[in-house]
């Protein structure tokens, strides 16, 4: 369950990063720390949130 709550978090995530990628033309040493960031924290709320329920 958790697994693939996982598996979707990350498939909406690349979405998004996807969307914003094409939009700013980001260079990809200034992006990927940022993604990485962004991931960290999207799983971290998303187990939060699972834990509360």
């Amino acid at each position: 369950e958790v697994r693939m709550g996982r598996d979707v978090l990350e498939v909406e995530c690349s979405r998004l990063s996807d969307i914003v990628r094409s939009g700013m033309n980001l260079s990809n040493k200034l992006w990927e720390p940022l993604e990485e960031k962004l991931l960290d924290r999207a799983f971290v709320v998303g187990a939060s949130a699972r834990l509360v329920k």
